[in-house]
């Protein structure tokens, strides 16, 4: 099986700095345009199944990409990574406000305490664990995801060993950038990441 898994385009709070997280926020003029360069790549690619985080940002993108082509299947088990209380903070105001939580969540996973009504890691590796086991069972040969950037790092962690530790041995993922899975005799191997320009913030 084939799956090919893409970061949404750029929205305003990525120009801001702003950390969104479950915030419902729209793409920027600069976020269209990476969607469609997105979709040139994606160009001549049939897939069995579209799945998208539910939130806007991920389903424009994936409008803008296939041109309408597509009605994605939205799984709440896409969603980026929820930083409760400071979801919409700027990272500098998290810097002074929850140090802990900004120093730790890129590269320290194992101590990342979430700020207050935050999602904790082991929470999402479950979520996205789940998601990757049900499309591997699903018989689809080949298929495309719209997601996040630190969404994207725990899917590298789940098709590694599952750990916190493996969340902070992934790349940091650019707007629109398209990475590519295959899963073959019972794992997930990285195959290729196709970059693009973006913010890397969540």
């Amino acid at each position: 099986m084939q799956l090919f898994i893409a970061r949404h385009g750029e929205t305003d709070y990525n120009a801001e700095g702003r950390i969104q997280g479950g915030i419902d926020t729209n793409l920027s003029e600069k976020g269209i345009l990476q969607a469609k360069a997105l979709g040139k790549t994606l160009e001549g690619m049939t897939f069995d199944a579209v799945y998208s985080s539910p939130l806007k940002r991920a389903q424009q993108t994936i409008e803008y990409a296939f041109d309408g082509k597509h009605k994605p299947i939205l799984d709440p088990r896409l969603v980026e990574i929820g930083f409760g209380e400071a979801d919409g903070m700027l990272w500098e105001e998290i810097m002074e406000i929850y140090p802990q939580a900004a120093l730790t969540l890129f590269s320290d996973p194992p101590n990342y305490i979430p700020p207050p009504k935050g999602e904790a890691l082991p929470d999402m590796i479950s979520r996205v664990s789940a998601f990757m086991d049900d499309i591997s069972k699903s018989g689809h040969q080949k298929v495309f995801v719209l997601t996040h950037g630190y969404t994207l790092r725990v899917f590298h962690a789940c098709a590694a060993d599952k750990s916190l530790e493996a969340i902070g041995k992934s790349r940091a993922y650019n707007n629109c950038e398209l990475v590519y899975y295959q899963h073959k005799n019972n794992q997930w191997e990285l195959i290729d990441v196709k970059p693009n320009e973006g913010e890397v913030l969540v």
